[in-house]
């Protein structure tokens, strides 16, 4: 008696490689997780420069109080700093070094008379974290009138 060779399921014999539906529905579920990742990808990247914008002020503001306590003013003692995007910058004053290419554009002012001390930081960052469709512009401040405190440490993000 002769055995007959099993044959496998039709569905199970493949001569060539995929179907074009097959490929078009890979590609289809490809670009769909592409689009949703690189949306998450940029919304998560502007957090994260917003976060690192939040810590430089902390940084220039923790310097501006302890430049007060030490020389009763504020730095600049009259005047303005602006500190263009990408350039590296000491300032030692404040215990703060801008490093080589940073995204964002610094002006730091201050004024100092018998009747009122301030200082003002403006940031003109490169991104829009709060989705408004412009870019974000933050500004801190801490402001002394005839030794009174009216404004201590306050941080605004700019519509």
């Amino acid at each position: 008696m002769k055995q007959m060779p099993v044959k496998a399921p039709t569905f199970w014999r493949r001569d060539h490689g995929f179907t074009l539906i097959e490929l078009i529905i890979v590609l289809a579920i490809l670009g769909i997780l592409a689009t949703i990742s690189i949306s998450n990808f940029a919304s998560y990247r502007d957090k994260a420069e917003y976060v690192a914008v939040r810590t430089t002020l902390k940084h220039l503001m923790d310097g501006e109080d302890f430049y007060l306590f030490e020389n009763s003013s504020f730095y600049p003692r009259n005047g303005k700093i602006k500190i263009p995007k990408g350039v590296a910058r000491d300032i030692p004053e404040l215990a703060y070094s801008f490093p080589e290419g940073h995204k964002n554009r610094y002006i730091i002012q201050g004024k100092n008379n018998a009747q009122r001390n301030y200082y003002r930081i403006e940031v003109r960052c490169d991104f829009d974290s709060n989705n408004n469709g412009k870019k974000d512009r933050i500004t801190a401040y801490t402001d002394i009138w005839r030794g009174s405190v009216r404004a201590n440490r306050v941080v605004r993000q700019l519509k």
